[in-house]
């Protein structure tokens, strides 16, 4: 059975028309820490995918998904370009600096109350549903877009840049997912975590990833001679990237 995406792609190279993919995040979809503009995911997603498609990056630094953490995607000028603009795909990946919180060294943006049963009530994933049904009418053919959620890179160290390494690594994995289900998302939530060695935990490196540490569980992909960071890829990492959102995509 052909799969929606490759239906869309049909129909658009029928058309002449390009599949144009909108990239929803934060400075890890902007490419902060790689070598340059081309190295980041989407400009990855582009060359992996070829001509057939048009990927736009409304990555955002700092940005969050809730309304009422410090720097909110809603007011960005990336969300501007992404309501103002139709698309056959839509892939959100925002929560990261969602996650910092007051016992981390950051800003107070986590609610801590989004587990358990009334998890989906909290603040991040109200207004996750929100970004959702927004996105829904964005679609350049009536039945919208094909939206995607995607679950955040892990956090290699603990507190960096103020945040909560648990909620990345242990919350968002299940959250997310909920989140997707409970907002008939229909495809599998794009799994970045586990991509960028989110299952191997018990392996990383108690400080953080080093140069001396790359070998240690998925640091490769976060740290070299390239750039060295806790929270975001390097250019090899953003190819991994790349490919777990083109994977997910069923492309």
């Amino acid at each position: 059975m052909m799969t929606l995406a490759a239906s869309m792609l049909t129909a658009a190279m029928a058309g002449d028309a390009k599949i144009r993919i909108a990239c929803v995040g934060d400075s890890i979809t902007f490419g902060v820490f790689s070598s340059g503009p081309t190295k980041t995911y989407p400009a990855r997603l582009q060359q992996l995918l070829g001509d057939g498609y048009n990927v736009t990056n409304l990555g955002a630094g700092y940005a969050c998904m809730q309304k009422d953490a410090d720097h909110p995607y809603w007011v960005r000028d990336q969300y501007k370009e992404f309501i103002s603009n139709t698309w056959d795909i839509v892939v959100i990946m925002l929560g990261t600096n969602d996650a910092k919180d007051t016992g981390n060294g950051g800003p107070p943006n986590w609610p801590h109350n989004c587990t358990g049963p009334n998890g989906l009530e909290c603040p991040y994933a109200q207004d996750y549903a929100s970004l959702i049904n927004i996105a829904r009418g964005l679609g350049t053919a009536p039945e919208g877009p094909q939206i995607h959620v995607a679950i955040p890179p892990p956090l290699m160290n603990r507190s960096t840049y103020g945040m909560n390494q648990s909620v990345i690594n242990e919350v968002f994995p299940q959250l997310i997912p909920r989140i997707a289900s409970h907002n008939n998302i229909s495809s599998a939530p794009i799994d970045v975590f586990d991509a960028l060695g989110g299952g191997m935990q018990s392996q990383f490196p108690p400080n953080g990833c080093t140069l001396e540490t790359s070998h240690d569980a998925d640091c490769a992909d976060f740290c070299d001679q390239q750039s060295c960071d806790q929270c975001h890829p390097n250019d090899d990492g953003y190819l991994v990237l790349a490919k777990a959102v083109k994977k997910g995509l069923g492309l």
